[in-house]
């Protein structure tokens, strides 16, 4: 028997549902708006340079050769395709190269899975305006950053990564085209069959992590099509006997995803990243970056620094630090952007972690290889603070016998010390120099200021137009 959802049931599930179904941009915080913009502008940076990332042409290939319905674009591809599979594509690509945002105080990452599903979706759908885009991706990323704060055991204790993402990405998209309640209730439910939250990708260093992130934003897309055609969904999808958080989070507090739900935004809380690396070493990057301007530069911190300790939380040690042999010689590029030895190393030579250092050539280049061998990761349960970043220490000894110490809490980035609007046109281009494709600096002003004025915009579709 059919089970239709309610507007006045009371469960967790009916109150997420009315929320997705009647939220508007006029509710919207402006700072929650801004952060959106942000994270809009980051995130196409994002899949720009992806594009050139490993395993992305077997994905754009695989997607050209199934051919279909000309509905949504892929990135850097010239080709279109069915809307799910450009949101797959895209999808990957936002995660590709550890550069889209993240959460400083979750291990979330709250933009990667949206952006490219709300950008198929627009396609697919002729258009969609600037305030209707914004307003489903601030709610998507606030229900992201709930349901982390609803888990008690982050992905970083247990290994599980976030299948929750699921429903953060059908939520934007079903606020987006206004899905009746019932619709949308029924979509968030069929997403708990989408659900994927394997970590060991990340800590292996391999592509599959990156495709994980595509499943998630076909997976929501697939989702609202189908509750748009009639199929239905698992009414109690969270609280059931067999529902998400019974089942894998049995450690859970619904009430952080409820609370103030449709009155706080929490997207103001996301943190860009400067560095082309697993947030959890940013820390560390801007430590080994201090360091390497009070010795004067490469040549100095590699013949000065004889060894040199990086303190952190367990958590990040068994993210980011361990096992050792593996992180002081990372095999891949995505390896390298999980390994806190290998960053900080590339840090004191080059003064930055950036898209070229997690590259083939630089993996076996000997001075980083040899500075990283005397880089100890050594995990403190002190350093555990509210955040799981923790506080992050460095203790260098150099040749002399002098000792530096060192300490940062807040990584730069954060809300606390933002990236400026230049910092983040600079990283656009960066990402476009490295994708190696023909786009002028140009093309990067217009998307910025097309972006600044988003909420005007008639037609978001545009913003991709000098990128395809």
């Amino acid at each position: 028997m059919k089970t239709t959802p309610r507007s006045d049931r009371q469960d967790v599930e009916s109150r997420l549902a009315t929320h997705v179904a009647g939220c508007r941009y006029e509710q919207i915080p402006h700072a929650a708006i801004a952060a959106a913009k942000r994270s809009l502008l980051d995130t196409v940076g994002a899949m720009i340079a992806g594009r050139a990332a490993p395993g992305i042409d077997a994905m754009v290939a695989l997607a050209g050769q199934w051919g279909g319905s000309a509905q949504a674009r892929i990135i850097g591809s010239g080709l279109r395709v069915p809307a799910p599979l450009a949101a797959w594509c895209n999808g990957a690509m936002a995660r590709a190269l550890e550069l889209d945002d993240c959460v400083d105080y979750l291990p979330i990452h709250p933009s990667a899975m949206s952006v490219p599903a709300l950008l198929a979706a627009a396609d697919a759908a002729g258009g969609m305006s600037g305030r209707d885009f914004l307003c489903a991706l601030a709610l998507a990323q606030d229900l992201k950053i709930r349901f982390g704060l609803a888990i008690q055991r982050n992905a970083m204790q247990t290994g599980r990564n976030n299948g929750f993402k699921i429903y953060a990405a059908i939520a934007g998209l079903a606020n987006a085209w206004r899905l009746p309640l019932e619709q949308v209730h029924h979509a968030l439910g069929i997403g708990s069959s989408y659900a994927v939250s394997d970590g060991q990708c990340a800590i292996d260093g391999s592509m599959a992590l990156r495709v994980q992130y595509g499943n998630v934003a076909q997976g929501a897309l697939q989702a609202v099509l189908l509750a748009q055609r009639g199929v239905t969904g698992p009414s109690l999808f969270l609280s059931g006997r067999y529902g998400y958080f019974t089942a894998v989070e049995p450690e859970h507090n619904a009430a952080m995803l409820t609370d103030g739900l449709g009155a706080e935004f929490r997207g103001t809380t996301i943190s860009t990243k400067p560095y082309a690396a697993c947030r959890a070493t940013h820390a560390a990057i801007d430590l080994a970056r201090q360091l390497h301007a009070q010795l004067g530069g490469a040549a100095q911190s590699r013949a000065f620094i004889t060894a040199l300790q990086i303190l952190v939380n367990p958590e990040v040690d068994g993210l980011v630090g361990f096992p050792h042999a593996d992180k002081i010689r990372p095999a891949t590029g995505p390896a390298a952007q999980f390994s806190l030895q290998f960053t900080v190393a590339s840090a004191l030579l080059h003064d930055r972690f950036g898209l070229q250092d997690s590259l083939p050539e630089a993996l076996g280049q000997a001075d980083r290889l040899d500075l990283a061998q005397r880089i100890k990761v050594v995990a403190d349960p002190a350093r555990r603070t509210g955040s799981v970043l923790g506080r992050t220490g460095m203790r260098a000894q150099l040749q002399d016998g002098r000792v530096i110490e060192m300490e940062c809490e807040q990584p730069s980035g954060s809300p606390q010390h933002p990236i400026s609007l230049a910092g983040l046109r600079s990283k656009l281009l960066d990402c476009v120099a490295f994708s190696g494709r023909p786009i002028q600096a140009s093309a990067v002003d217009r998307l910025m200021e097309s972006v600044a004025h988003l909420e005007s915009m008639p037609d978001v579709t545009r913003l991709l137009d000098d990128f395809i």
